[in-house]
């Protein structure tokens, strides 16, 4: 077969194997019983297909017509097509449960067997042998044909060793012209690069600026030390670090990188780490995972090096790094002292930014109100910055804000616009709600309690979070209490109630190693404001919204007081988390007992201050649901009528309120009894109105 049929079936079968890989990783995250499985397939696709890539670039290449072998290997791409295509048909969902999938709904079923697998596995090993077969032979004939070529020129393959010795600069990102100085944080930078520590690190969330402050400080080095050479690594997965050490080796040209037995890992870690070569300075940008960096017992990489082990060491120079997670910074750089937790900007500075990036000049008021709205955070300015200069003039900062307190559902769209940043890497993006979302799943995934804590503390305002309130978050403590009744949560052992605050402040401490929370005081959370709404929407998309819903109304129900004098201040700080369930009947009936509670509570706590108008609006409310969802007779329809009669007595509204007195009177009577203690006290309340 001609070469064109080659590389034309060569193309096909690429980019089918990259799509089953890609079904592979869906399944992975969403197919927990059979995840071993898909992971071994997954692993040999993506095998497969280096290999096809491999051969394809020899194919296509200047040398193509002259790969005999490989020429002749159309029948086994063939072969391998058919076998993939009939593996995408029953791995690729259908329409229906694409659609389930959409609305947040787990249907895919891994369709395999582990023996199924076990075939699957051996067939597609078989080809990539028969390929790389072809492929050897054909390679080893370049490689006779180009010695004996250097032969006969009596040339010898020589570079210049002296490139190796000298500085450079290998950063893929030019200065960002617009960049705003945070002089607090760059002097911390520079104080800790003159320090004899080797090594710093810059924390934070996502969009925070690590990457654009670590980009200004490398070309600032580069500029004031020309005998320093600085270096840019990625460190958000194995690929991308190898890729980054790869390119470190080309510029550097070290010997024997290009041979095949040589680890270049090592051999550029060996090389930074010698004595007669310049001063450097590395940045390891985005190491996130600390699994990547370092091995836990068991792990199924033990007898490989962690990445970490690849970190040169070297007393005259320095390594950068910037992670999302506080736990993978402090054991790279091995100290707590060694590493800042970046905030979002100030005020002053994110104005700032915004006027730069904005193409025209803005309302200074709205551009203020906008920063602050944002919560000051970079990404989020250069979002919004980005989205007005491409819709201007019918897009004005004003009528941006607008639109952001608009809805819900417009604030999500804003707030997902990606126009593109050259200032990130390639594949990250720039949309608040996508990078942030990316955490909150790396937790999900690794720490699933931290990850039910955050989607329960979205469910509060942002500020002022109380402690006290965020309990039953686990997945095993909503299933005990959807089994058991709330009387049995007394049952609880001493030892059960320690474990469980232990948990507790585990899972509070991944949240604040990856900077969504913090604890401006004892027992109080608070988190940004977008920072809940983008939680929000996670969860809308991926989790579970009304399971938290319900989770909240529950707590609120419990946890807010009397309203006696000595519960006021308690009162005072749940309010502003309550309030929004006050005036909204839930849809879900299963929570309405629930919100008739709160109602009644906060009702009461009204009543005590004064309040009489709003504590009348809430009390007829929760009457109303406990009479149509308990009936009259019920205690708590009759409590929460005593109470309406209390607010219409104190108002000086005494023959409602001496009606009502009689209506629940009559009814404990006939329920109760006489003698009964419940009775009695509407007896006397209803004494007292008369004597009024």
């Amino acid at each position: 077969m001609e070469g064109l049929g080659v590389a034309a079936n060569l193309i096909a079968v690429v980019d089918l194997s990259t799509k089953v890989a890609t079904l592979c990783f869906q399944y992975s995250r969403d197919v927990s019983s059979a995840r071993a499985d898909i992971q071994r397939l997954r692993d040999q696709v993506e095998h497969l297909a280096t290999t096809l890539r491999a051969t394809r670039r020899l194919v296509e290449g200047t040398k193509g017509q002259s790969l005999s072998t490989s020429q002749e290997l159309a029948g086994s791409f063939r072969s391998c097509m058919a076998d993939l295509e009939r593996l995408e048909k029953k791995l690729d969902p259908n329409p229906v449960r694409t659609a389930m999938r959409r609305y947040g709904i787990r249907a895919l079923k891994w369709p395999f067997s582990s023996k199924e697998v076990d075939q699957l596995l051996a067939g597609l090993d078989r080809h990539e042998k028969t390929i790389l077969l072809g492929l050897q032979v054909d390679q080893t004939a370049l490689l006779v044909d180009i010695h004996e070529g250097v032969k006969r020129l009596g040339l010898q393959p020589t570079e210049d060793a002296s490139i190796s010795y000298k500085p450079h600069l290998m950063v893929p990102f030019t200065p960002d012209p617009d960049f705003v100085h945070r002089p607090t944080i760059e002097k911390w930078i520079q104080d800790q690069y003159s320090h004899p520590n080797h090594r710093m690190a810059l924390v934070g969330m996502g969009g925070f600026g690590k990457s654009q402050l670590a980009i200004q400080f490398a070309h600032h080095i580069y500029a004031d030390e020309p005998g320093t050479s600085v270096f840019w690594v990625r460190g958000r997965s194995k690929a991308t670090f190898e890729e980054s050490y790869r390119a470190l080796s080309d510029i550097l040209a070290l010997p024997r990188r290009h041979e095949t037995e040589v680890n270049v890992l090592a051999l550029v870690r060996d090389w930074l780490q010698r004595d007669d070569i310049p001063p450097w300075l590395m940045i390891v940008d985005n190491a996130d995972d600390i699994s990547l960096f370092f091995h836990d017992k068991g792990h199924d990489d033990a007898l490989q090096d962690a990445l970490a082990s690849y970190l040169p060491k070297s007393t005259k120079s320095k390594i950068l790094v910037t992670s999302r997670s506080l736990d993978a910074a402090e054991r790279l750089v091995g100290s707590s002292q060694a590493t800042l937790r970046i905030p979002s900007m100030g005020e002053e500075q994110a104005l700032e930014l915004l006027q730069r990036k904005l193409e025209d000049k803005t309302d200074e008021a709205a551009a203020k109100d906008l920063v602050r709205t944002l919560d000051c955070i970079p990404l989020a300015v250069n979002q919004a910055a980005a989205y007005i200069n491409r819709r201007s003039p019918r897009v004005t900062t004003k009528s941006y804000l607008n639109e952001f307190h608009g809805s819900e559902k417009r604030k999500d769209s804003l707030l997902r616009s990606d126009k593109g940043d050259l200032g990130r890497q390639d594949g990250v993006s720039n949309s608040v709600v996508v990078t942030w979302q990316v955490t909150f799943e790396e937790i999900r995934q690794t720490q699933p309690r931290a990850a039910n804590l955050l989607s329960l503390m979205s469910q509060f305002q942002a500020q002022n979070i109380p402690e006290d309130m965020l309990h039953s978050y686990s997945d095993d403590d909503i299933t005990l209490d959807e089994e058991d009744d709330a009387d049995d949560i007394d049952t609880e052992s001493e030892g059960d109630g320690d474990s469980q605050r232990t948990g507790f402040e585990d899972d509070l401490d991944v949240l604040r190693g990856y900077s969504l929370i913090n604890n401006p005081t004892v027992g109080i959370c608070e988190m940004h404001s977008l920072v809940q709404f983008c939680t929000r929407s996670w969860i809308s998309e991926f989790g579970d919204p009304t399971k938290w819903s319900q989770l909240f109304m529950k707590l609120a129900a419990d946890h807010f007081p009397s309203g006696e004098f000595e519960t006021w201040a308690v009162c005072q700080s749940l309010l502003p988390h309550i309030e929004p369930l006050l005036d909204r009947k839930p849809r879900d009936e299963s929570i309405i007992a629930d919100w008739a509670e709160v109602l009644t509570n906060v009702s009461r706590y009204m009543l005590k201050i004064g309040e009489y108008s709003r504590a009348e609006v809430l009390v007829q409310a929760a009457l109303q649901e406990r009479t149509y969802t308990l009936g009259l007779d019920d205690s708590s329809t009759l409590t929460s009528k005593t109470l309406l009669a209390f607010i219409l007595w104190d108002q000086g509204r005494l023959e409602e309120a001496e009606k009502l007195e009689v209506e629940v009177l009559e009814m404990r009577k006939a329920t109760l009894g006489l003698d009964y203690p419940d009775t009695l006290i509407s007896m006397n309340n209803l004494a007292s109105t008369f004597r009024n």
